[in-house]
């Protein structure tokens, strides 16, 4: 039975210390994305990777790619292999961005993560909106995800308008009124759809709420409130680079959510920087 779980002040206040307690060790490189470089910035790009920010905003220019297969006739499949050895976080783009994701991602599964035979990769995915793609091509990029699994862990991190996307596609059909993380019937209905996926995680949040769904837990956690202006286009790659941040230094997955809420919430534009970040906690820590 998967349990929900709200914490109650005091467990979210001791939180809140443990997460800023783990960032005051870190150093401010450790808040530079692995992946972060001009150099591959635009053959990871059209791979579906972030790759940082500056390489987001103007990426070098490269061959246009259409299939895995030229990559591979582009590209020396030992150099990927180097370059995807120094990080065991991978953070996909939004899927519904990447022209040919399923064949890229697969490709790259088969041919360079699976052959390097690690076990402990961290895998995080996003679709974006998929109301207006047919179910066969969501059904295949889920299949597509799942395969990871065999390779490490896999977050689908979806917001709460997406999260109804997928579950109505795959259970309710185009009648199904639509819900929000404070829908009564919510927690049954993320229930039903991580048990469908093949993922550890699955994280649902909106801009009031955040959840992290696992096998035998359901947590939710209230975001503190932000100007307006803080959700725009970038609040979805902020909370994944505090996401990804809290997995590469070993935190627990609820952590990494309260790290991800953080990000999101206290930058504008540009990556997460520390004292940015540990303000945000402090705040979030003061107003409880």
């Amino acid at each position: 039975m998967m349990n929900r779980q709200s914490p109650t002040d005091d467990e979210t206040r001791s939180m809140l210390r443990s997460v800023s307690q783990a960032i005051g060790l870190l150093h401010e490189t450790d808040f530079t994305p692995d992946f972060d470089c001009d150099e591959n910035a635009s053959l990871l790009l059209q791979l579906g990777i972030r790759a940082g920010i500056a390489a987001t905003v103007n990426p070098a220019p490269a061959p246009h790619v259409t299939r895995w297969r030229d990559i591979v006739s582009q590209t020396d499949t030992e150099a990927l292999k180097s370059l995807f050895s120094h990080s065991r976080v991978i953070p996909f783009s939004d899927w519904t961005d990447v022209h040919q994701a399923a064949d890229l991602w697969y490709g790259l599964l088969a041919d360079i993560i699976r052959p390097m035979a690690h076990n402990d990769w961290e895998f995080i995915f996003y679709l974006g909106n998929p109301a207006n793609r047919h179910f066969f091509d969501i059904d295949e990029i889920l299949d597509v995800i799942g395969s990871f699994a065999r390779s490490g862990n896999v977050t689908l991190a979806l917001d709460e308008r997406e999260a109804f996307g997928v579950w109505s596609v795959l259970f309710g059909g185009k009648r199904v009124q639509e819900f929000g993380m404070q829908d009564p019937d919510v927690n049954g209905r993320y229930r039903a759809l991580f048990q469908t996926l093949d993922i550890l995680r699955l994280i649902v949040y909106s801009e009031t709420h955040a959840a992290l769904v696992m096998q035998n837990s359901y947590f939710e956690i209230d975001r503190p409130p932000v100007p307006a202006n803080m959700h725009n286009e970038r609040e979805r790659d902020n909370f994944i680079e505090g996401y990804a941040l809290g997995l590469k230094t070993g935190m627990e997955p609820a952590q990494c959510l309260v790290l991800g809420i953080a990000t999101a919430g206290s930058i504008s534009g540009k990556g997460p920087v520390r004292p940015e970040v540990t303000h945000f906690l402090s705040e979030w820590l003061d107003s409880i």
